[in-house]
């Protein structure tokens, strides 16, 4: 076993007491042997503690850890701290209520030692949804993976899916700021360094479908959707959009999310410099977006203006 790469499987966790028992178990099922498995819990108020220190008890590839102070609330920062914990030669990010496939590991190491790869990405389904919930169909090929690809178009995966050595990650962190988006943003900056990944044409990850889940009771509030939407569209564009190289179409994407929640939401806060931004990016074409706010708030309308402002520049 020693022989064999050591695997950090990293799962941040919050009030998962009563579900996060089938999880390790799927972890303790696995083929390939050499893991260790971090839980980092962001403050829970259930039994956590008592149900995980059940299973570092009982086997020491487990390790418990509560996030610190030093990190944001969040599962962002659980991550980023499980990850300093974590002595890996890969990672593999996982979530507190779904599911490993047994031989997850052993696949996904054997495609990275037989390919000439940074990272791998598998299939997930769900294993407990109601009908009319689709599973995840990652159909695209390798060679149309890219930063403007994953950035711009349906090409995208899920978290739990990603495998990825340690070395291309080492100086790329979960943005705490985040609430939601925190794939979207981490992957990117991962795109910007490599697009060298094997896909893994099978279901390795078995995910739960939740009714309260995070995302559900966002899309089903509008104004937080719209909230959320505007501040994490912010935080990812003052991040990334310079790393991008100030990649325009990546900036007009994120900027464009922002506006549009902006006019359909008057009462958001908006950051200090939002509208010198736009005035910067757009140039002479940000008089569209002054015409859509004014717009909106004499008549409830802006998509005229709007869609000039998308399509002009």
């Amino acid at each position: 076993m020693n022989n064999q790469p050591l695997v950090s499987v990293i799962i941040p966790t919050y009030n998962r007491a009563h579900l996060i028992g089938e999880t390790l178990d799927s972890v303790l099922a696995q083929t390939y042997l050499n893991w260790e498995c971090i839980i980092v819990d962001d403050g829970s108020s259930d039994n956590t503690d008592e149900v995980v220190s059940d299973y570092v008890s009982k086997d020491s590839r487990f390790k418990y850890f509560h996030r610190p102070d030093e990190h944001l609330p969040g599962g962002n920062g659980a991550r980023n701290y499980g990850f300093k914990m974590s002595q890996g030669e890969y990672v593999n990010w996982f979530d507190s209520d779904d599911l490993m496939v047994a031989e997850k590991l052993e696949v996904k190491v054997k495609a990275m030692l037989e390919n000439d790869v940074d990272f791998v990405v598998s299939q997930t389904k769900y294993f407990n949804a109601p009908g009319n919930i689709n599973d995840y169909k990652y159909d695209f090929k390798e060679d149309e993976v890219s930063f403007e690809s994953f950035t711009s178009t349906y090409i995208s995966w899920y978290t739990p899916d990603f495998f990825v050595s340690r070395n291309l990650v080492s100086n790329i962190n979960f943005n705490e700021q985040l609430k939601s988006g925190q794939e979207f943003n981490y992957i990117s900056k991962v795109l910007l360094k490599t697009n060298k990944l094997k896909i893994i044409r099978k279901h390795l990850t078995l995910r739960r479908y939740a009714e309260d889940s995070i995302g559900v009771k966002r899309r089903q509030n509008k104004d937080e959707y719209l909230r959320t939407t505007f501040e994490n569209s912010w935080i990812t564009f003052k991040e990334i959009y310079p790393l991008s190289g100030y990649n325009k179409a990546f900036g007009q994407k994120l900027l464009l999310k922002c506006i549009r929640s902006y006019l359909e939401q008057s009462n958001i806060e908006k950051p200090k410099l939002f509208f010198n931004e736009i005035i910067k990016f757009y140039g002479l074409q940000s008089r569209n977006f002054f015409f859509a706010v004014l717009s909106s708030r004499l008549t409830g309308k802006y998509q005229f203006f709007y869609n000039k402002l998308k399509v002009e520049n």
